[in-house]
C-alpha cells in the first residue's frame, strides 16, 4: 500500500486534521514509512515516543522523544514524566494514541492527564490489555445495562495461572480441550491447544519464559465454530461502526492465522449478531474512544469472545479496509484521539478480498529462495495480487522455531467465488499450497451464504 494523501479522504474529512499535533506511543506499525508519510500528508504533526534511541529521527516525524516506558507497571509515572518532557519543549498536544497493545494504558493515562477528550479510559484500557481480566470482568456484568443478551453470555470458562500448581488447578476448572494463552500478547504468540491432561502436565516447561517477572497466563474453554474479526470504531461511547471479516481454520496445534475473507461470507443476520456482540463487549468494559480489534467465534450457541485488542487491527487489515470500503482506519484513530467525531463509514463494497498468510517454518522452502520474491513482484505489478510483508526470510534460523506469521498474499475480485478460484491458482503458482499446508482446507469456510 502506497502512502495516502488527502484526495483519498472524503471532502468533509480532508482538512479536519490540518496542523494537529498527535502524540504517538511506540513504533509498532507507525515505523512503516508509508504510514508516517500518510499522516504527514493528512497535515498531522507526529510526536513519536519510543524506548529505543534514534540518532536520525525519520523525516516524516515532527519530533522524536526517546523514553524508556517498557516497565508498564509504572505507566502512570511514565505519563507524568513524558508530560514533563513535552512541557520542557512547550508542545501543545491535540491527541494521544498508540498502535501497540503494550502502550494502551499509558496512552489512556496521558490522555487523562493532558485533559484530552479522545482517550479510551484508563480502567477500560487496563481491562482490554489483560485477556483473562477481560473475560472475568464481563462474566460479572450480570446486572446494569438492560440489554439482551448480556455480554457475560459471550464469555466461556476461564482461569489464570502463574505457576505449576495454579496451572493444575486451572485445568481442573476448565477441562479439555482448552486454550492456553498469555494474558498480554498479540498475533497468537504463546497460544496453545491442550487436548488432554497429559499434554497439560508437559506444558509447564514450555511456559517458563512466558511466566517470568510475575507474568501470568490464562486457560480458557475451547469454542467450536468459525473465527471472525470485528473492527469497532467508538467515539465518546457511541458505536460509529463495527465491520466484520472472516478468518479460516487455523493449522492443527497452532493458532497462527491461515486465511481471511473480507467482507464476511456470513448471512446478514449472523453479521449483525457479531457486530452487536463485539460492540456491547467494548461498551461494557468501558472503552470510550478509539478503533478496536475484537476477535470472536460464531459457535453453535452464538458469538463467543476470544479477546479485545486495545488498538486497530494490525498487519494487512488497514490495507484491506481501504481496498474494500475506502476507509482508512489510521485516519479514524487520529481523528478520534484529537476529539473529532468521525463520519460513519460506508459498509457496502463492490469487491471481495481473500488472502493466505504464509508462515514459518511451514513455508520456509519458498521464503528462503529469491524465486518467490520475483514471482510476487510480477503478480503485484500485474495487479493480480496484493502483498503485505517480506518476500524472503533471509536465513534458515526459523526452521526449528515455533510457527510465526511472515507475509500475506491476497486477491481482489468482484465476488467471493471468483476470489477463491483466483487465490487457489495464485497459491499453486507460488508454491504456497503443499501437503503440509492445504490451502483448500483453509479456504473451506468461505462459501456464499444461503
Amino acid at each position: 500500500m502506497n502512502p495516502l494523501d488527502k484526495n483519498s479522504l472524503s471532502e468533509s474529512e480532508r482538512d479536519v486534521l490540518d496542523g494537529k499535533t498527535i502524540l504517538v506511543l511506540g513504533d509498532d506499525q507507525i515505523n512503516c514509512k508509508w504510514i508516517r508519510t500518510t499522516l504527514m500528508n493528512y497535515g498531522i504533526k507526529i510526536i513519536l515516543v519510543d524506548h529505543k534511541p534514534c540518532i536520525f529521527p525519520p523525516e516524516d516525524v515532527y519530533k522524536y522523544i526517546q523514553y524508556d516506558f517498557t516497565d508498564h507497571r509504572q505507566d502512570e509515572i511514565h505519563a507524568v514524566r513524558i508530560i514533563e518532557k513535552l512541557a520542557a519543549d512547550n508542545f501543545s498536544i491535540d491527541g494521544c494514541c498508540t498502535f501497540t497493545d503494550a502502550c494502551g494504558v499509558l496512552a489512556a493515562y496521558l490522555s487523562e492527564k493532558l485533559e484530552l477528550i479522545g482517550g479510551a479510559g484508563v480502567t477500560a484500557a487496563s481491562i482490554a490489555r489483560n485477556k483473562g481480566l477481560t473475560q472475568t470482568y464481563l462474566q460479572e456484568q450480570t446486572e446494569g445495562i438492560p440489554r439482551f443478551p448480556k455480554t457475560y453470555k459471550f464469555t466461556g470458562r476461564t482461569a489464570s495461572f502463574a505457576c505449576e500448581n495454579t496451572l493444575r488447578s486451572a485445568m481442573n476448572t476448565i477441562g479439555f480441550p482448552a486454550v492456553c494463552k498469555p494474558n498480554e500478547s498479540a498475533h497468537a504468540n504463546g497460544v496453545m491447544l491442550i487436548r488432554k491432561e497429559d499434554e497439560g502436565r508437559h506444558l509447564y516447561k514450555k511456559l517458563a519464559t512466558l511466566l517470568e517477572d510475575g507474568k501470568s497466563m490464562m486457560l480458557m474453554e475451547y469454542f467450536d465454530g468459525t473465527e471472525h474479526d470485528i473492527e469497532v470504531i467508538i467515539y465518546q461511547g457511541e458505536i460509529i461502526a463495527a465491520i466484520v471479516s472472516d478468518n479460516g481454520p487455523t493449522r492443527p496445534g497452532c493458532f497462527i492465522e491461515t486465511s481471511m475473507s473480507m467482507p464476511s461470507c456470513l448471512p446478514p443476520t449472523k453479521v449483525a449478531e457479531l457486530k452487536k456482540a463485539a460492540s456491547d463487549c467494548c461498551n461494557d468494559i468501558g472503552l470510550r474512544n478509539g478503533v478496536f480489534n475484537v476477535e470472536m467465534k460464531l459457535t453453535s450457541t452464538g458469538p463467543k469472545l476470544l479477546e479485545i485488542n486495545g488498538r486497530m487491527g494490525g498487519d494487512y487489515v488497514r490495507n484491506w479496509m481501504h481496498t474494500c470500503y475506502g476507509v482508512d482506519l489510521l485516519w479514524y484513530v487520529i481523528a478520534i484521539a484529537a476529539g473529532i467525531r468521525p463520519n460513519v463509514p460506508k459498509e457496502n463494497t463492490t469487491v471481495h478480498m481473500m488472502g493466505i498468510t504464509c508462515a514459518l517454518p511451514v513455508h520456509q522452502h519458498i521464503l528462503s529462495h529469491t524465486d518467490f520474491g520475483i514471482k510476487v513482484a510480477e503478480l503485484v505489478q500485474s495487479g493480480a495480487i496484493q502483498f503485505f510483508g517480506e518476500t524472503n526470510c533471509g536465513s534458515t534460523e526459523y526452521i526449528s522455531q515455533k510457527s510465526v506469521e511472515f507475509c500475506n498474499v491476497a486477491v481482489v475480485k468482484h465476488d467471493l467465488q471468483t476470489a477463491k478460484s483466483a487465490l487457489l491458482h495464485v497459491c499453486d503458482l507460488l508454491g504456497i499450497h503443499t501437503a503440509l499446508f492445504d490451502v483448500p482446507t483453509y479456504l473451506s469456510d468461505f462459501v456464499p451464504h444461503q
